[in-house]
């Protein structure tokens, strides 16, 4: 009653009890598991690779159009000092006044403008690294 025999061939072969079955089970969970570690790294490291391209092409598109928009910057600025320079009849006086236009403004931009710029870049941030997509949701693709 107690033995794990099976005598109907009459070979005498042990057959598996209940416990053998589950250790089978167990060591194929082992595996499993190393499989979806690997599996998960991969998924990772593909994720950061594709969040640090997006990254990079931004930042690239906008030191581009940053520098674009420098060059015009710099023409309207000889413009208007030529302009006024012009109409008060110094020209030399026309470029002192336009660049201390732009100094006032770049003290104003520099005390009001960083924290509109800060914040604006964490809400960027948060959007490019933090997306709902992060968590299995790909309803929004």
């Amino acid at each position: 009653m107690g033995r794990d025999w099976d005598d109907s061939s009459g070979d005498s072969i042990p057959r598996k009890s209940g416990f053998g079955r589950l250790g089978d089970g167990l060591s194929g969970l082992g595996d499993d598991g190393v499989e979806y570690l690997k599996l998960r790294w991969t998924s990772l490291r593909l994720k950061a690779v594709d969040t640090l391209s997006d990254s990079l092409s931004g930042a690239f598109g906008f030191v581009l159009a940053l520098a674009v928009v420098l060059v015009a910057l710099t023409f309207l600025a000889i413009a208007l000092a030529l302009w006024i320079g012009e109409m008060i009849g110094h020209l030399s006086l026309g470029f002192l006044i336009s660049g201390g236009g732009f100094l006032i403004c770049g003290v104003v931009l520099f005390f009001v403008g960083r924290k509109l710029v800060e914040n604006s870049l964490v809400r960027h941030f948060i959007d490019v690294f933090f997306t709902d997509n992060d968590y299995g949701d790909d309803s929004q693709e």
